[in-house]
């Protein structure tokens, strides 16, 4: 997901991609080996979100809203702005019945969502967002749609980390970012391919803003938060002696696969 001045053009899926999104979409939804499983695991470990309203901005193919309410019981509103994500994610509400669950095309900058929410979560979407957008996007989220009390959750892999290039299922070099950007650029042509939502590779690639935990801190300063948790994820915690373990100073923040953080909105 990504903020701009308008939605994006028209769905353009075909049938191919529309049965790729799909079964992309179900294994993380449903699958236990899913690239969402941390989120999962720290989401049903931290938060109670039975009967709660829940916005998921960014939404994407759904996986993430479809699961908050099928085993977490939450009411769950999905915006993206990518028409291909929310066909995939309507199409996948229509297999699996999930109740509670609403999603659509919508770009709050544009046409604010004026309804408050308990929890707003942001699942691999900081990343995606242009930096001019970011303190404008996060004022409407955090003052105008969270409640007060309330819960903003934010993961992404940081920029520092092995997978923060987006494109390890294409080009499977760790830390390809820091590699000269003229020999990256040069993988990915070799691999480029449209995706399931409006963009290829490539651009992808080009628009991610390397997003970091001292950058989303500098964004995150002027508003009434109190930090709930911060959990940097790495291989290391995969040791059952070091599970629970933050490894997020130098220089092992160079190994943080990803980071997982919340803050509660603190009254005025």
């Amino acid at each position: 997901m990504t903020m701009a001045s308008k939605t994006e053009e028209p769905p353009l899926l075909d049938s191919c991609l529309l049965q790729e999104g799909l079964q992309y979409a179900e294994n993380n939804f449903l699958g236990k080996n899913s690239h969402l499983y941390l989120d999962k695991e720290v989401l049903k470990k931290r938060f109670d979100l039975n009967g709660k309203d829940v916005l998921d901005f960014g939404c994407g193919m759904g996986n993430t809203s479809l699961w908050l309410a099928k085993e977490m019981g939450a009411r769950v509103d999905g915006f993206d702005l990518d028409p291909n994500h929310i066909m995939v994610a309507k199409e996948l509400n229509r297999k699996h019945k999930i109740p509670g669950v609403h999603f659509e095309l919508r770009n709050i900058i544009e046409t604010p969502i004026e309804k408050q929410y308990d929890f707003i979560i942001l699942n691999d979407v900081i990343e995606h967002i242009k930096e001019e957008w970011i303190p404008g996007i996060l004022d409407i989220l955090i003052n105008r749609n969270l409640k007060t009390g309330g819960v903003i959750f934010f993961s992404y892999p940081p920029w520092e980390g092995p997978h923060a290039s987006h494109l390890q299922r294409a080009i499977r070099i760790p830390w390809v970012q820091f590699l000269p950007q003229t020999y990256v650029y040069s993988l990915i042509k070799q691999n480029n391919r449209k995706l399931v939502g409006s963009k290829d590779l490539m651009t992808e690639y080009q628009e991610l803003n390397h997003m970091t935990h001292k950058k989303l801190m500098y964004y995150l300063q002027p508003f009434p938060l109190k930090r709930i948790f911060r959990y940097s994820h790495t291989k290391f915690n995969s040791l059952s002696l070091l599970k629970e373990a933050s490894f997020n100073f130098f220089p092992f923040n160079y190994i943080i696969t990803k980071e997982l953080i919340a803050f509660r909105k603190a009254g005025t």
